[in-house]
């Protein structure tokens, strides 16, 4: 099992808003605040995140672009671009770097100089292409600032071919050998077709989040919203319009938001889990090698005289000392005991395999209950899709109210929030040092949650036609309704549990 210190495990955010005005700690805290999160400070900044539907992305990208062309005097919106996606939408990186070395900063952008295109000295000259190589006037060919003249026919050929290549065709290059230049959105807007330059549209507007730190997409299917957020190291969820909540560090849908563990040691989790070393433990701890061939083999009962079913070995040995077995007899115990064990290196090679056994154990203890919160989470959300329709037979039943309805969408949402909790709950359990006090604090508010959970999932299952009449259905709904904030409240307070006790003594 992997050593952990506890500074690994809570980094949740006291962050509770979903739009920019909250307030957290200034991230020059201690580090303590930086692994846990919010420490109590007399700084404070204004931080947080907000959801950016595609029309609002290509505003925030058009306004960081005008900012750079007023500030540092760039000529061209197509030539801020450039400088923006070269420094990943980092604004304030560029403006800095541009007014200390301007011209070292347009070169490592692929821009020696902000001119767009490079006009021929004499439009009616004759000019060979030297890709298609033929013959025509200079007025008809095209060259960045790097002065590389191709015809544009050639020129709209290899953008198309960029543009088919996908998002990366937003740093495509000059098509001379080792040039460096970078093809600007101007350029593609005058040599490609409308249709394709739409295309390549859609790709300026996806390079400013693939290429931004500060901003990721919803990793929900279907959904074209992103997030961006100022803070890049923040460890409290993100919440998108279309209702998923999600790390924004990790951006996996199947991940979602793992509080309370934090993302290293989630990380180490899913490794484990993955990982061919579980299939050697299991080896280890179950088995033991032939002395003369090595083949594992599994004893399931039966004495001690083994048999290696190895059609070229079928060596004769003793489970136990795994000496040879003509060395055995009443002498030594006879089939079912063997006196020659404790002296043995077998013996350490044993107890080395139960030490692998009982990790082993443990591991799976915490993996099942993790799986088992997992799939209970995905049922959640299969009854958070049927929800409506469950309304609809309420209101049709017992003629109430549509808002009489609402308490059960309120408590399939907790539920799924629960479930989601504990599934992390036990990856943050499993690397707990067990010999802290905060391990017990830990599974006691673990407990309490869990055996809560469960009664409001028995609560919400509860099926229509066991309720008889109006008067049942409205004590259920006041059943459902309360202890829906039962368990909002056993939530915070684990919560709450895990990040006081590990911070405690700090």
């Amino acid at each position: 099992m992997d050593d952990f210190e506890e500074d690994d495990f809570m980094d949740e955010d006291e962050d509770d808003g979903e739009g920019f005005g909250h307030v957290e700690d200034d991230d020059d805290g201690a580090e303590q605040a930086e692994l846990f999160g919010d420490i109590d400070s007399g700084l404070t900044r204004t931080v947080s995140f907000e959801v950016l539907p595609q029309p609002e992305i290509m505003k925030k990208s058009r306004t960081l672009i005008d900012e750079v062309v007023q500030v540092c005097g760039v000529p061209s919106d197509a030539a801020a671009a450039v400088l923006l996606r070269h420094y990943k939408w980092n604004k304030e990186k560029l403006i800095e770097d541009y007014m200390e070395e301007p011209e070292k900063t347009c070169t490592s952008a692929g821009l020696s100089t902000l001119e767009l295109e490079r006009k021929p000295p004499d439009p009616k000259a004759m000019h060979s292409c030297l890709i298609c190589l033929e013959e025509l006037p200079a007025a008809e060919t095209f060259a960045l600032s790097c002065s590389h003249r191709y015809c544009k026919d050639c020129w709209k050929g290899y953008l198309m071919v960029k543009i088919q290549e996908g998002a990366r065709c937003v740093f495509a290059r000059c098509p001379a050998p080792k040039c460096n230049f970078i093809v600007h959105e101007a350029a593609y807007k005058a040599l490609v077709p409308a249709d394709e330059y739409t295309r390549y549209n859609i790709f300026l507007l996806r390079s400013y989040v693939d290429d931004n730190m500060a901003v990721k997409w919803c990793p929900a299917p279907g959904c074209t919203m992103a997030i961006r957020c100022e803070r890049q190291s923040r460890k409290q969820a993100v919440k998108c319009k279309c209702g998923f909540e999600f790390c924004f560090r990790c951006a996996d849908f199947d991940i979602g938001d793992h509080v309370p563990v934090n993302c290293e040691v989630l990380e180490r989790w899913l490794q484990k889990a993955s990982d061919e070393s579980e299939n050697v433990n299991w080896m280890v701890a179950n088995t033991k090698r032939c002395p003369m061939c090595r083949s594992p083999i599994e004893k399931n009962g039966g004495c001690m005289h083994i048999t290696c079913r190895i059609a070229s070995c079928n060596h004769e040995f003793c489970w136990l000392c795994r000496g040879p077995w003509a060395e055995h007899g009443q002498a030594t115990g006879g089939y079912y005991q063997c006196n020659k064990y404790d002296a043995s290196s077998a013996k350490k090679e044993d107890e080395k395999a139960t030490d692998a056994k009982t990790e082993l154990e443990t591991y799976m203890f915490y993996y099942h209950r993790y799986e088992s919160h997992r799939n209970s989470g995905k049922i959640a959300n299969e009854q958070r899709a049927t929800c409506q329709k469950r309304e609809m037979h309420i209101l049709d039943k017992f003629n109430v109210r549509s808002q009489d309805t609402k308490f059960l969408m309120e408590a399939v949402e907790q539920l799924i929030r629960n479930r989601r909790v504990l599934q992390y709950s036990y990856v943050m359990g499993y690397y707990l040092d067990k010999t802290k006090n905060e391990k017990q604090l830990f599974e006691y508010l673990q407990e309490e949650l869990e055996k809560h959970t469960e009664y409001l999932n028995k609560l919400y299952e509860m099926t229509l036609e066991s309720i008889p009449d109006y008067q049942a259905f409205m004590k259920w709904k006041e059943d459902v309704t309360n202890y829906s904030r039962v368990t909002k409240k056993f939530l915070d307070n684990f919560l709450e549990g895990v990040h006081e006790g590990l911070l405690a003594d700090k």
